[in-house]
Order: C-alpha cells, then structure tokens, then sequence
C-alpha cells in the first residue's frame, strides 16, 4: 500500500516542478520580447536622410559649414577615348576644365584644408628650416653644414655631409670638394665627397661612416677639408677641425650643425707662431671651456715635444693651472678640452693666459704665450675672442691668436 502512495506523490511533485519550470519560461520569454518592442517603438524605422543639393567647392582655407552639412566634392569621371574621338573629347574636357578648374585638381577636406590629387605634399616630409640654422654666414667666410652620429653599439661615426655657402666668386664655375680624415689615425687614407652641383652654394648630401672605438672616441678629432678643383688643381679654401667628445656626441646626435671654414692664408704666421683656442662660457654652470686645438710656426724642431699651459687669473692671482698632453713637431695638434670654473661677476676681472712650452727635465722652455681676456688685460683680436665668448654662449668661438715671447716658467706636476 505504501508503494503506490510514494510513486503518485512523486510523479505529483514531477508534474509540479515541471509546470512551475515551463511557466518561468514563458514568463522571461514574454518579458524580453516586450523589452524589445519598446527599445523598437523609441527608435525610427527609417533613417532621415538629409537631400543631397549641389556639390559644395570650398574656396578658402577657412571653414564656415555648419554641424549638420558635410562638404564634399564629385570627383570627376575619366572614360578611355578612342584616336577617333580624342579631339571632340579633349575639347570638351578643355571646356568643362575652364569652367571648374578646382574640381579636378583639388578636393576639400573636413578641416578646411586644400591638396593636389596625385601629389606628395611636401610640408609633411620636409623639416622646416629655421633662419639662423641655415642662415649666410656674414663677410667672406665660408659656411659648411654637417651632422653627426656616434652609434655607440657598432662603434661607428656616422658623418653626414650637407652643403656649402658663402664660396668665392672665382669658385662660381669650379668643383667644389670635400675630404674627411679622422685624426689621430693610422689609415691615411680619407673620404671624399664631391658638390653634387657648381656655384658658390654647392650641396653635398653625402654620409660617411668612421669606425672609432668607444674608449678613442675622446682622443680623435674629426678634419673637414674644402678644396675647389681648377683645371685638375685642388686650391684649400679652408677646413673645419672638430674635437670629438662623448657627451657632445649624444646630444647633437642627428642635429644640423655649422661651421665657418679656417683659412690659414688670411693670417700670415707672427714671429713665434700661432695658436688656435676655442672658448665658451656656460652662465649657469658657471663653466669657462677652452680647448686648444692646434699651433703652428713654432721655433722648435720637428721631434721636440710641446704641450700647453692654460691658467684662469683673477686680478693678478693665478686660480688654476692646466696642461696638455705633450704632441710632437712644430705645427703639433692637441685638440683637447680644459674646463674652469667662473662665476659671472668675474667676467670682468678674469683672464686666460695660453703658454706653450718645451718640457723638459730641468726647466720647461716657453714657445711663446698669448692672453686672452676683457679690456683690462687685452686688446685687438685677444679682447674680440674673449667679447664673442661671452655674447655666443651656445657656441663655441674658434680662432687663431699670435704668440708672444715670454721667459721660463713653472711646468706641470
């Protein structure tokens, strides 16, 4: 008896279970259609579409359209002509040409803005040249532009040679010529690079590529020599002598940089020779650098050993003294850089005094000497170098001073 009572219970419990479990279905059924039915009542079934009118020309670079008119413009349909009907078709293209001249050379754009169809607009890959990094140089000196690259992981110097400015007037006709050497080398071979046009603003736009160890980089420097070709003659114009440094290296990675030529034959050599100085001043690091690049002209024979003495005076008291490497013969190449520190108040009270000297093992012998500095302690080209220092403080001012004669004097520790 208890059997048949435990099967109906069950099969009651089934029946219910699934009623209940059917009726949730069509309620939820039921309840997403009516969802649907109000989200489709809120929303047009059809979308408004304005009515196209008359293709729209934009005529200035400004925009004026309001937020719901789009301008636009019918490209123009070219068909393939027969020989037979080029004429009739090229007059009537010609015709529909003066009519609508914009239609089929430009098409307008959403900011305002104008292009030729077909064309590469220039502006998009060309850098925009800045006026004082391509400007003339001013006189009858001669301009040369380059960039550099130092990549550190091939160990390579890349060299890109840009253009010329400023040439003689008797160089108009003449190839002009360029050869890179990098100093000091054992490979006395160089690069040349050849003008790609004639005149007296001849591009190059030329690369080179130096291999140069990370731990020689400081130690090298970087001759640039510019020559114009007469009739199979090479005649030097002048050259650029660049010290190469590592931090200098990475920041004007990839920069355009410039350079006046040097021409030695405008400066005939003094009785003791010649020094060359470049000098720049940092006002905020309070930072005085001065890097002596080379002499020449030196009574000294051509194995003898020179270096450089560079001392910063203040008033009459000698605040710091330096000194070269020791270069050989009597036009040595030092191209190394010497740093002081100045505050800006003694600007006007400081002097550079460059001495080169004979070291030897009793006393050092003085070559010569030369001072470089404010009114107080110099004139003519000496107090112009020191004035050009001070006012180009992005540069660095090179030049050529004579040498003085000067008495023994206190060598290096």
């Amino acid at each position: 008896m208890a059997d048949p009572l435990v099967a109906l219970a069950c099969g009651l419990s089934a029946a219910f279970l699934f009623l209940l479990l059917f009726g949730l279905s069509v309620y939820l059924l039921w309840r997403k259609r009516r969802t649907q039915t109000l989200y489709r009542g809120l929303m047009p079934t059809t979308p408004t579409i304005p009515r196209c009118t008359a293709p729209v020309l934009q005529t200035s670079q400004s925009s004026s359209y309001g937020s719901g008119d789009v301008p636009f413009v019918v490209p123009p349909q070219f068909k393939r002509t027969s020989p037979l009907n080029e004429g009739k078709e090229g007059r009537e293209y010609a015709e529909e040409w003066e009519l609508h001249p914009d239609l089929h050379t430009q098409r307008g754009s959403l900011t305002g803005s104008w292009f030729p169809l077909g064309s590469i607009r220039p502006d998009l890959y060309q850098l925009p040249e800045e006026p004082s990094e391509w400007a003339l140089p001013s006189g009858s000196a001669v301009r040369l532009w380059f960039a550099l690259r130092y990549q550190q992981e091939r160990e390579q110097l890349v060299v890109s040679l840009l253009r010329a400015a400023n040439l003689p007037v008797w160089c108009q006709s003449n190839a002009t010529l360029v050869k890179l050497q990098l100093l000091p080398s054992d490979d006395r071979r160089h690069r040349q690079a050849k003008a790609r046009r004639k005149g007296c603003h001849p591009q190059f736009n030329d690369t080179f590529v130096f291999q140069v160890s990370n731990s020689c980089v400081d130690q090298c420097s970087l001759n640039m020599s510019m020559y114009t070709v007469d009739q199979k003659k090479h005649h030097l114009l002048g050259q650029v002598l660049i010290p190469l440094r590592h931090s200098e290296l990475k920041e004007a990675a990839g920069k355009v940089q410039w350079r006046d030529l040097d021409n030695e034959s405008d400066q005939p050599l003094s009785k003791n020779g010649d020094i060359q100085v470049s000098l720049n001043y940092n006002q905020s690091l309070h930072r005085l650098t001065v890097v002596v690049l080379r002499a020449r002209g030196l009574q000294c024979s051509s194995d003898a050993g020179v270096c450089a003495q560079v001392s910063l005076k203040i008033h009459t008291q000698v605040v710091r003294n330096k000194w070269t490497t020791v270069a050989k013969g009597n036009n040595p190449s030092f191209n190394e850089r010497l740093t002081f520190r100045l505050l800006p108040m003694q600007l006007d009270t400081a002097c550079l005094t460059l001495q080169l000297q004979q070291p030897s093992t009793a006393e050092p012998v003085s070559l010569g000497i030369v001072v470089i500095g404010p009114f107080m302690y110099a004139r003519g080209r000496e107090l112009e170098h020191w004035n050009d220092m001070v006012s180009k403080p992005q540069e660095l001012v090179r030049q050529w001073h004579p040498l003085g004669s000067a008495d023994t004097v206190q060598g290096p520790h």
